[in-house]
């Protein structure tokens, strides 16, 4: 059964479609032309009907009616025959017109129809009303006309607006897809054929899309990856740029993570399956990208700018057509009334801001940052404080390693037991290929650390101030090693059972490449760049100092929320980026919120937008693009305003002809079509 009425998206081109109804088993069109491209190209509407050939039948039809036209009203011959066979031949003349014409209206008017009905329905006037208005204006009138025997008819007027508007979008139609086809261009770089490696360790061809999680894969020099892996065997270099948008190769091993459509370069490698292409990365963004565009300020303002155009036009329409009809009758005044109408069609504005926002989101993606939300886009130009998590955010979790451990063995494998099952950044410092004894009643406290049983014993695990609380005892002889390590900026673990510390461990990770430029282009664009961590002071300020950036040590999740908070009530504008379990509060509670997609899912969840790559540059990157964005946008919005209002003055003055004006009105669209394209380079030259 068809649903309420909500939003959903062009099967075709992926815009916005408002109001009607939705049947899940029917595809949605924004318009004629997409329905048409959707059916040239075969796609769903194929089965339901011959609706391809409804543009060239209604082109031929049209094409009869302009040249009967001519010969009816234009050939001087007819002017000799007798008064009675012309008025005759006259009569006939029209209703042959009216014949050829009224099959056009059905074939390609209707659907417009339909969706000016919608749209009253909505109460708003777009587009489609303006068109329909228009041309039923005309048809009526002709039909009138021809009824009674006498007075002028505009079938040929009216049949040719309706194609070379349909056309018009027809083209429009086929240029939307571009967004689109940045997604479908990513799934080009999956292998047609992989090789998995069966129990007998031989190797089996087949289809990427047969993976299973668990599967492991052979990957020769010069092959793409089938899906999202991790090395199990072998060392080599790859690329992976149309995920990340790094060109330059990367060296894996064993042990690495690697994604969907990356390109082996040098060395042979097994990797075990974590993903299947669709599951994984690759699939995340591709379901992003073939996504309906929400609804932002800018697309509401849009609306409401549309509607408020529609309806002047309505009213100067009406009002020039009475003024020429009073100086010169019936057909210039209906001309000058069709023209107006036709010329503020608010096409342009309905393209101004969906084409730009799809446009730079497949930009980016191209780039490996996932907008999940494009509001965010709206926001990031205002903003003038970016906060930064540490670990794992900052600084790379992947290479994260303990670099001094003391405590009796017992104690230190309940430490990487419990460290390893705790979500927590640090857990990739933990060598997962030793035999650890898996931990129970596992309770995780964001922030401070985690508690459970390990072999039947209690134990405490987190940073040492927090574990110190609650134990209430000594720290057994780590007090100095706990200093010490601190002082070089390493992130503290402790552990404690039966009241005292057992044990203790310091790890340190590099910084992702490309933070310290980042955080200068950040500076130069006027934004301010803090820290903010639960790590120890210390540890925070040193790198905050060689970093040249402010920073807050020792924060618990909501401590974090409340250094934003602070900042906003101050009037500042605030972006978060995280990828911890504790981040996930203050990812909520920024104005726009940035996740690194390899931290945890509860920070991707609260995230407006993923970066998918190690290199920190993509945010600068990021803020960039949004600030391109906008002015794209208000580039857009002012173009149209402007141009439309003059050729609405001008139309309404006399001085278009409404075949002229649909000219008038496509090259206002094919314009802001153009500009919004131009966003897809964006990034392309970026190191």
């Amino acid at each position: 059964m068809p649903s309420a009425a909500i939003e959903s998206s062009c099967t075709h081109c992926g815009l916005p479609v408002r109001g009607g109804t939705i049947d899940p088993g029917r595809p949605r069109f924004c318009c004629i032309g997409c329905r048409l491209a959707a059916a040239i190209s075969g796609g769903p509407e194929r089965v339901h009907g011959l609706a391809e050939a409804r543009l060239f039948f209604s082109a031929v039809l049209a094409m009869g009616v302009m040249t009967f036209s001519l010969i009816l009203y234009s050939d001087p011959a007819l002017n000799e025959v007798v008064a009675e066979g012309e008025l005759a031949l006259r009569r006939f003349g029209q209703v042959f017109l009216a014949v050829l014409s009224l099959p056009v209206f059905f074939l390609l008017g209707v659907p417009m129809l339909e969706g000016a009905i919608l749209d009253l329905r909505a109460r708003r006037v777009r587009m489609d009303g303006l068109i329909i208005l228009a041309v039923l204006s005309a048809m009526l009138l002709s039909l009138i006309h021809t009824v009674q025997g006498h007075g002028a008819v505009y079938w040929e007027t009216a049949v040719v607006v309706l194609v070379l508007i349909t056309l018009g979008r027809r083209l429009e139609a086929h240029a939307r897809t571009k967004g689109k086809d940045a997604a479908q261009a990513m799934l080009a770089t999956l292998p047609e054929v992989t090789h998995r490696l069966t129990a007998q360790g031989t190797t089996e061809p087949l289809r990427p899309d047969s993976l299973l999680v668990g599967d492991t894969v052979v990957v020769r020099p010069g092959e793409a990856l089938p899906a999202d892996v991790e090395i199990t065997e072998g060392a080599s270099d790859v690329r992976a740029a149309h995920l990340t948008g790094e060109e330059a190769p990367q060296s894996v091993d064993v042990g690495d993570r690697v994604l969907a459509g990356t390109t082996n370069l040098t060395g042979l490698l097994k990797g075990r399956v974590l993903a299947p292409a669709r599951g994984g990365s690759l699939g995340r963004i591709l379901a992003l990208l073939e996504a309906p565009l929400p609804t932002t300020r800018a697309l509401r303002i849009v609306d409401r700018l549309a509607g408020a155009l529609a309806g002047f036009a309505i009213v100067l329409a009406l009002t020039g057509g009475v003024l020429r009809y009073r100086e010169a009758g019936t057909l210039p005044a209906l001309q000058v009334a069709l023209a107006t109408l036709l010329v503020a069609c608010p096409c342009a504005l309905g393209l101004a801001i969906p084409l730009a926002y799809r446009a730079m989101r497949a930009a980016l993606a191209r780039q490996g940052i996932l907008v999940h939300d494009p509001v965010a886009l709206e926001v990031l130009p205002r903003v003038r404080h970016v906060a930064v998590d540490k670990t794992g955010t900052l600084t790379e979790a992947d290479a994260l390693h303990w670099i001094g451990r003391s405590g009796d063995v017992k104690a230190l494998a309940a430490l990487d037991a419990l460290v390893l099952h705790s979500g927590h950044a640090l857990g990739h410092a933990v060598d997962s290929s030793q035999a650890l004894p898996p931990p129970q009643a596992l309770e995780l406290i964001p922030g401070q650390g985690v508690r459970g049983k390990v072999e039947g014993e209690e134990w405490i695990v987190g940073r040492p101030e927090w574990v110190r609380s609650l134990i209430r005892g000594s720290e057994n002889g780590f007090a100095e090693a706990l200093r010490e390590w601190a002082e070089r900026g390493a992130s503290l673990v402790a552990a404690a059972q039966g009241g005292e510390i057992r044990a203790v461990a310091a790890a340190m990770a590099p910084l992702r490449p490309g933070a310290a430029a980042a955080f200068l282009a950040l500076q130069a664009s006027r934004c301010e760049v803090r820290i903010l961590s639960g790590d120890r002071q210390s540890a925070v300020q040193s790198l905050a100092a060689a970093l040249g950036v402010a920073s807050d040590g020792e924060l618990t999740p909501l401590g974090k929320v409340g250094k934003l908070e602070a900042l906003r009530e101050q009037g500042h504008c605030v972006a978060m980026v995280g990828d911890g379990v504790n981040d996930a509060p203050a990812l909520h509670a920024a104005d726009v919120s940035i996740a690194i997609s390899s931290g945890t899912q509860a920070a991707r969840s609260e995230a407006q937008i993923e970066i998918l790559g190690d290199d920190f540059r993509a945010l600068p990157r990021l803020f960039e693009g949004a600030r391109r964005l906008r002015r794209t946008v208000r580039g857009n919005l002012a173009w149209t305003v402007l141009y439309n209002s003059a050729a609405v003055v001008v139309a309404a003055l006399g001085h278009l002809h409404p075949l002229v004006a649909v000219a008038v009105m496509i090259l206002s669209s094919a314009a802001v079509s153009f500009r919004s394209f131009r966003l897809l380079e964006f990034g392309k030259a970026s190191p």
